[in-house]
């Protein structure tokens, strides 16, 4: 096994030991585009830029729409103040800007 594998391993074994078996299997029935968008959301809420430009480029490899992104700032703006919001909807339309034009593969590399 390599070691990001084991790592991996050793993570999920982790979280099944700290979150319990009921708890860590109802997280993995949310489906991949729904935890994405709350991870887009979160890191807007704690004010984390260099990670928002790594979720929302995933999200966008994962089929999610600009639009969606977008609705998802406007979201968190009312919870955590308009300042955040408009830097994350800056950082979003950094991030469109980037990726229009390219492949899934070069979008990866970008996240």
């Amino acid at each position: 096994m390599s070691e990001p594998s084991e790592r991996l391993v050793q993570g999920a074994q982790m979280a099944q030991a700290f979150l319990g078996a009921k708890l860590l299997s109802a997280i993995q029935e949310q489906a991949f585009k729904e935890r994405s968008l709350v991870n887009i959301g979160m890191m807007i809420a704690l004010n984390r830029t260099p990670e928002l430009r790594i979720h929302i480029a995933a999200a966008l490899n994962l089929g999610i729409s600009e639009e969606k992104i977008v609705e998802t700032c406007r979201h968190a703006m009312i919870y955590c103040g308009v300042p955040a919001g408009r830097e994350a909807l800056a950082v979003a339309s950094d991030i469109f800007a980037k990726v229009r034009g390219t492949t899934k593969e070069e979008r990866a590399k970008m996240s």
